[in-house]
């Protein structure tokens, strides 16, 4: 399954992003309007300010203002200034008027009309906001000037509103500019995490139960949602898997049920006329006692009662148990497979511990099958063969069956007791399914190692009372 791409414009960095660039930047705009208005409102004060302070200068000054003290005037006040006689004549001016501004000067004096708020007195082009204020005795004044007009350059004026906007809209859009690599980089790492979760997620949707999130994020590691989330995605495949695994077992079992089935009515017909066939040859036999013939007849009817608990398990049914001595089940599996052992040349030692003469198994058939397939395991895996029974503790049966043989390959090691496992050409990888079930059914547990160059299984099953304490059903 193919990752699925969001179109760039459904990105989640730019769902993040954007919202948070465009609120900034709206705030940014809005503080920097504010601070032009502010900043008109403060540079309009000042110069209210500068021009008070001009006129209590020069309103009652008795000192003449002539052209020479006008300019001497405007260079400390950076300022222009206009004085105006009675009839709206230029008295004296440090600017160049032309006839419009003399012109809005003379109606000021005569008609108290307001001057201009701003104003362009010459062919300069140069701005001006002017005020104007009258002076006090003008008729007694020997330079005869009634009003002075303060001419304060509107570029001045702009400058320090421009200013005033100028730094908060810096701050913020610097603001913007940080805040934005910011949130970049923790949307960048949040999405490279969610995305590595992503894929974890579509490999578990596609049988990938192995693979761990941590294994891909170790370095981001962190106990947050999204950390969470990975650990909850983990556990997630792991139950996965466990079902998954449930799943394959049922059906090998389901399949296993089926094949044993079938091959258990083919045997039985062969094993019915295979113990026919010996015992009309015992009848025709000269020799009355025939330690092989016994012998034989003896393993058909176990293969025959095996066969038999097969078609039981097949039909979906389970035979009644069948408390058995241990040293009868002990002595069955040595007297049917060391004719094979010799016959193959595999030196071969049996050890059974005296305090087990008199216990018993609780179901005797469960157990020889157990035995016998890790003990014939053993017999076609190396040429020297050791098994041992003892006691441990009060009711537990080991069975120990080691042999010198190359042991189990890695690639079904972990694997070994599921069913169809095998390492053999021509094994089918049911023996030891069956012993690890036997061995759940009688109360324990199967476990292999590798030790000392040989190959260890370990058999435990629970052991009921002895012969004297418990007596067989019928």
């Amino acid at each position: 399954m193919s990752p699925v791409t969001s179109p760039p414009l459904r990105s989640l960095r730019l769902r993040l992003l954007t919202p948070i660039i465009a609120t900034a930047l709206m705030a940014a705009v809005l503080v920097a309007i504010a601070s032009y208005w502010l900043g008109s409102q403060r540079a309009m004060k000042d110069l209210e300010q500068r021009f008070s302070a001009i006129q209590s200068t020069l309103s009652d000054s008795n000192f003449p203002l002539n052209s020479m003290v006008l300019e001497s005037l405007a260079d400390l006040t950076r300022t222009q200034l206009v004085g105006l006689s009675d009839s709206g004549r230029i008295t004296s001016s440090t600017l160049r008027l032309d006839e419009a501004a003399r012109t809005s000067f003379r109606d000021y004096m005569e008609s108290q009309c307001p001057l201009p708020e701003s104003l362009i007195p010459n062919d300069d082009q140069l701005r001006f906001r002017v005020f104007a204020f009258r002076t006090v005795g003008s008729q007694l004044r020997q330079d005869r000037v009634a009003a002075v007009a303060v001419l304060f350059e509107d570029e001045q004026f702009n400058v320090n509103r421009r200013q005033a906007a100028i730094l908060p809209l810096a701050t913020g859009l610097s603001t913007i500019v940080a805040l934005s690599s910011l949130t970049f980089w923790l949307t960048s790492r949040l999405i490279r995490r969610i995305s590595k979760l992503q894929r974890r997620v579509e490999a578990v949707a596609n049988g990938d139960f192995d693979s761990a999130v941590s294994d891909d994020v170790r370095d981001e590691e962190v106990p947050d949602e999204i950390g969470r989330l990975g650990g909850a995605v983990d556990s997630m495949a792991q139950q996965l898997k466990q079902l998954w695994n449930q799943i394959n077992r049922q059906q090998s079992e389901k399949l296993l049920h089926q094949i044993a089935g079938g091959m258990a009515h083919q045997l039985r017909n062969s094993l019915t006329g295979a113990r026919m066939a010996v015992e009309l040859h015992a009848q025709e036999c000269q020799a009355t006692d025939d330690e092989g013939i016994r012998v034989a007849i003896h393993q058909i009817e176990l293969s025959e009662d095996y066969v038999r608990r097969l078609l039981l398990v097949a039909s979906g049914r389970q035979d009644e148990d069948r408390p058995t001595e241990v040293q009868t089940c002990f002595d069955d599996v040595r007297t049917s497979l060391s004719p094979i052992a010799k016959h193959l040349r595999v030196n071969m030692q049996w050890d059974l511990d005296d305090d087990l003469r008199q216990r018993r198994i609780q179901d005797g058939p469960t157990w020889v099958a157990a035995v016998t397939n890790l003990i014939h395991n053993a017999i076609q895996a190396g040429d020297e063969v050791d098994v041992s029974l003892q006691q441990l503790h009060e009711n537990i049966l080991r069975v120990t069956v080691a042999d010198n043989g190359a042991g189990v390959p890695e690639e079904v090691a972990g694997t070994l007791f599921e069913p169809f496992v095998t390492s053999k050409p021509e094994g089918m990888g049911l023996g030891l399914p069956v012993v690890q079930r036997s061995a759940e059914y009688l109360g324990g547990s199967v476990r292999w190692r590798r030790e000392n160059e040989r190959t260890i299984f370990e058999l435990d099953t629970q052991l009921l009372g002895t012969c004297a304490h418990q007596d067989e059903p019928q």
